[in-house]
């Protein structure tokens, strides 16, 4: 492994701050990677949880007919009212039922869907919740979780989606320098 390889696999680790999956209320997914969907409702089937929420980002709708699940619980009809630019939303499954909810898009992504979060989860009568992202994403998630829940009383999980991330490759490389940057701006900024 080239220095430059190994550097970025040292930075790729500190931001990895994923737990095993534990039994929650509650597991929510962050929007992004497909992978993170799949990967969060395969712990929802295997009964980490009763309820599970999607983020489904503004092009993410596209991709929901992929996850295999049996209703979108309006996703397809909410999409067609809301301009492409403000196109957020979150899905909530539990074992009865699918509710799709558009929420607030702000500038800051990750950020955003930590606050909208919390005030969405206010409804859902939960005390535990497992939080699911891309292992290098995981130390902003949270950060802004963290923040957006301080005085909610639930207790918070971050879980790593499985991967293998190669770092002898470009691509692997500057996402983790891209997420170090990110995740320094949140710092800095106090949010």
């Amino acid at each position: 492994m080239s220095l430059r390889s190994g550097i970025a696999q040292s930075v790729y680790d500190y931001l990895d701050v994923g737990k095993s999956p534990r039994p929650a209320d509650c597991i929510f997914v962050l929007a992004g990677k497909q992978e993170r969907k799949t990967y969060g409702i395969k712990m929802w089937r295997f009964g980490y949880a009763p309820q599970l929420v999607l983020s489904i980002g503004r092009f993410e709708w596209r991709k929901y007919g992929e996850l295999g699940l049996e209703s979108d619980g309006g996703l397809d009809d909410q999409k067609e009212r809301i301009p492409p630019k403000k196109r957020h939303f979150f899905v909530r499954l539990d074992r009865q039922d699918t509710v799709c909810t558009p929420i607030r898009k702000g500038f800051f992504g990750t950020r955003t869907e930590a606050r909208e979060f919390a005030r969405y989860s206010r409804d859902l009568s939960i005390r535990s919740l497992l939080i699911v992202s891309s292992p290098v994403h995981l130390r902003r998630v949270a950060l802004v979780f963290r923040r957006a829940f301080r005085k909610s009383g639930i207790q918070l999980t971050f879980v790593a989606m499985p991967e293998k991330p190669d770092f002898n490759s470009s691509p692997a490389r500057s996402e983790t320098w891209s997420e170090i940057r990110k995740y320094l701006l949140y710092r800095w900024l106090a949010f």
